[in-house]
């Protein structure tokens, strides 16, 4: 997630000012009620949890209803007009994917950056992502997104735009200065810590009764981590803990932090630092670095996986700094009353917090010098 540094600039908190984004499914198994819309709700999660209103996704059948749609949606007064449209489905190269072409006529200018940033996140999974036509661009004051209609396509998708938006919602809302970046992220932290702003709640209880999490960020603004602190496990609290920061790891205490009377399982997964990679055996460390909004960023994404899995306890803790091989960089404990929901729950935290959460890993070898992982 090597774009989540642009993130920090005076429209940081832009994207959390009530504007209007809209979603459009592109489905002719969906549209004609064969096959069930999940990417949609999912994507209308995310929006929302970035500070958009967001209404129910709209399902449509390929080709021309999509482009209908669209102009429907740009066709409304501009005060109430969506700022942020994003399409799902129609990517592809079959002769019903089609969504490309419907979007283009409705284009004031591209992005092709932003779609090429698509692709390179993609092909990280599936070498076929590069098969996606989809378009970014501009229409008025509306940026318009298409994605892939697959899972994977749109969690690829999210990581790419989530810190490219409020960048883009300030630039066309013409706001062209930007406060140096420690003032802005000063100023975030303090709102954080007062209650206000984009990252405001982000302490035990972020996104509602049931997914608390704890913050880590320093009171005084600064971006250094300090020790965790004990977070209250109440019966009803889906996400006991979601951290970024320095402390050493405990595999045994984070599972004992989620075991409830109620609980007949527990999954759990220890992130290693291991000697090899890349065809390369002399790894002696990483050096793990977050973005200032990490933590903001992890207690949401966990939040989001804790609620599509209804009765989960969940905990994960991911370090930064300097670690030698062996050391856990993250580990992730999931407790349920069945094995199957805490297995499944597991998975996708693990998942999703490697593909959203802006940490970076810097990896060093015994012959001397280091790279970037994910990042060359």
């Amino acid at each position: 997630m090597d774009s989540e540094s642009h993130a920090a600039h005076a429209g940081s908190e832009h994207a959390a000012t009530g504007h209007r984004a809209a979603v459009i499914i592109a489905s002719n198994s969906a549209a004609a009620g064969r096959s069930a819309d999940t990417t949609g709700p999912r994507l209308v999660a995310w929006l929302r949890g970035l500070g958009l209103r967001c209404g129910e996704p709209q399902v449509v059948a390929d080709g021309a209803p999509v482009g209908a749609a669209l102009a429907a949606l740009l066709a409304e007064p501009e005060a109430g007009r969506p700022r942020v449209i994003v399409t799902s489905g129609g990517t592809g190269v079959t002769s019903a994917d089609l969504t490309p072409e419907q979007t283009a006529p409705l284009l004031d200018r591209t992005l092709p950056g932003i779609a090429h940033a698509l692709w390179e996140a993609g092909t990280r999974n599936t070498a076929t992502a590069v098969l996606s036509r989809g378009l970014a661009g501009v229409a008025g004051r509306t940026f318009i997104v298409n994605l892939p209609g697959s899972e994977g396509g749109v969690r690829d998708g999210m990581a790419v735009l989530e810190p490219l938006l409020p960048h883009l919602l300030a630039q066309l809302d013409d706001i062209r200065d930007h406060a140096p970046r420690a003032q802005q992220h000063a100023r975030a932290q303090a709102q954080k810590h007062a209650g206000v702003g984009p990252h405001a709640g982000a302490g035990p209880h972020t996104g509602g009764k049931g997914h608390g999490a704890h913050s880590t960020a320093p009171a005084d603004g600064s971006s250094a981590p300090r020790a965790w602190a004990a977070v209250p496990a109440t019966e009803d609290s889906a996400v006991v803990e979601a951290a970024v920061g320095p402390e050493p790891l405990d595999a045994d205490a984070v599972a004992a932090a989620v075991v409830t009377p109620a609980m007949g399982a527990v999954a759990q997964f220890r992130g290693l630092i291991r000697h090899h990679d890349a065809g390369r055996e002399d790894v002696v460390g990483l050096d793990y670095t977050a973005h200032p909004d990490a933590q903001a960023v992890m207690a949401r994404v966990v939040a989001e996986v804790a609620e599509r899995h209804p009765g989960v306890r969940v905990y994960c803790r991911h370090r930064i700094g300097e670690l030698a091989v062996g050391e856990d960089a993250i580990v992730v404990a999931v407790a349920a009353a069945h094995r199957g929901a805490a297995f499944a729950c597991c998975a996708q935290v693990v998942d999703e917090v490697k593909a959203r959460v802006p940490i970076w890993k810097q990896q060093h070898y015994a012959a001397g010098g280091h790279d970037w992982v994910g990042l060359q």
